[in-house]
């Protein structure tokens, strides 16, 4: 099985369903292991939910908030429908579900308590606003008249400059909280990528200001030449935008580049900056907290590549993915990667991690003692050749270094098949974690449908820091 570029749109998603959220207590209290040793967080508040990925989680002052996701088929013709879980005390206070037709692309929670999120169609974007127990406080289109004429540089394949939405991916819209107001970052029709800030007022959300943060340019699809899940949604993960902001109303905005997508080629020539002749790897840009574009880092990690997450460290931005370092013939030859930008815009480091056969990185967040915690996956195969990816993976769960070195594993108890920790978030002096077990890898459903399903996974964790 193979992965190839092709200029049309697949996205398929099946509707968000949640059965049930159910206490267990699911995390190890057993030796960790990895490059320096360390040892497994004691057992604490875990969260089994049924069906379904836990693919975000934040935590403020009125409770949890999670996104999940039902695994999709690839010729599954719905959108993507998630669910707003909200969470206090271990137990269910609300729910958000969006419109009909509407995808729920992402969410940022606000000191209030109050929540924001993005909904978006194959052409059209809104911003909704929710009190803490998931009530609709105001809902309103985001328009951008002046999308349409940005400029663009040597655009081909399948566009569309009155649409706000990517070809190849519905899910290419992000959200972050800036106090009580909110950061947002779109790939729009023609590809360019676009930042905004929105304060909250009364009346709902007033566009503060906009900011090209990359010009319109060539991006490609891809497409499965056989298997039924997109693993890690490598097929469309060059069309998305990554987004947070940090405590002074900064904002960081990633955008992938590699052989699907002339990104550095259009950086260089429309910003006249020496990127042009990097191949793989993303664009980290820093506006100001007015949408001044400050700075714009490259991060080359020279071999092919995805950006999977972008998290403010308290000192700078960090950024995670995976790379592909060998082209081995057993199905390894994935790593993880790290890159750490400073506050000033510099690149201080780009760190590859090799813990098992294959592994990524989804998230990080800052820890102690200058430490990070990142979670991801390892242990999976892939097509040396192509994009499938095994059925087998393990959750992976890291302290790191602020240079990326790991400084120690930390055990969590796997489920069966398929795991993934996908998302962290500071819980008071603790931390969560979310993900999946009982997951499917990129042929599972091949013969039974059925098999396009997981089990998601919310754990406190408190680590033992070196």
């Amino acid at each position: 099985m193979t992965s190839t570029a092709h200029p049309v749109s697949r996205t398929r998603i099946r509707i968000l369903e949640i059965a049930a959220v159910v206490l267990t207590l699911l995390l190890a209290a057993c030796g960790g292991g990895g490059d320096g040793g360390g040892d497994a967080p004691p057992p604490l508040l875990s969260i089994s939910v049924p069906g379904q990925a836990v693919i975000k989680v934040r935590s403020g002052a009125q409770g949890i908030v999670a996104l999940g996701e039902k695994p999709q088929a690839i010729n599954d013709p719905l959108p993507r429908a998630r669910k707003l879980v909200l969470l206090g005390a271990g137990a269910q206070t609300g729910q958000y579900v969006p419109p009909a037709g509407w995808s729920l692309l992402d969410f940022a929670i606000h000191p209030s308590g109050e929540i924001s999120a993005i909904l978006g169609t194959d052409m059209a974007l809104r911003l909704v606003r929710l009190n803490a127990a998931g009530g609709v406080l105001h809902d309103q289109p985001l328009l951008d008249h002046e999308a349409r004429n940005d400029p663009s540089v040597d655009l081909e394949g399948v566009t569309n400059p009155d649409s706000l939405v990517p070809a190849f991916s519905r899910d290419a819209a992000r959200v972050a909280p800036i106090g009580e107001d909110v950061a947002v970052a779109v790939r729009t029709g023609i590809n360019a990528a676009v930042a905004y800030r929105y304060d909250r007022t009364a009346a709902g959300f007033t566009r503060a200001w906009r900011t090209l943060v990359e010009p319109g340019m060539t991006v490609m699809g891809r497409f499965l030449t056989g298997g039924s899940h997109d693993v890690f949604d490598q097929l469309a993960n060059h069309a998305k935008v990554l987004l947070d902001t940090d405590g002074q109303g900064r904002v960081a905005v990633a955008v992938t580049g590699g052989s699907a997508t002339d990104l550095f080629h259009a950086h260089a020539a429309h910003f006249n900056e020496a990127t042009g002749t990097i191949g793989n790897g993303g664009i980290v840009t820093l506006l100001s907290a007015t949408g001044a574009r400050l700075v714009s880092t490259a991060v080359d990690t020279a071999q092919v590549s995805e950006l999977h997450g972008l998290r403010n460290t308290g000192n700078g931005f960090a950024l995670v993915g995976r790379v592909r370092t060998q082209r081995l013939a057993d199905g390894s030859g994935w790593n993880a990667f790290a890159a750490f930008i400073s506050q000033a815009g510099e690149l201080r480091n780009y760190s590859v991690i090799n813990v098992d056969r294959g592994d990524v990185l989804f998230d990080l967040v800052a820890g102690r003692n200058s430490q990070l915690l990142a979670v991801g996956t390892t242990g999976y195969t892939q097509n040396p050749f192509g994009a499938s990816i095994s059925e087998e993976a393990a959750p992976l769960l890291l302290v790191l270094s602020d240079t990326g070195t790991v400084v120690s594993r930390l055990a969590v108890t796997a489920g069966p098949r398929h795991n993934q920790l996908r998302t962290l978030a500071r819980h008071g002096t603790h931390w969560l974690a979310g993900g999946m077990s009982n997951g499917p890898g990129t042929h599972s459903g091949d013969v039974d449908p059925g098999l396009i399903s997981a089990d998601g996974v919310l754990r406190e964790i408190a680590p033992i820091w070196p």
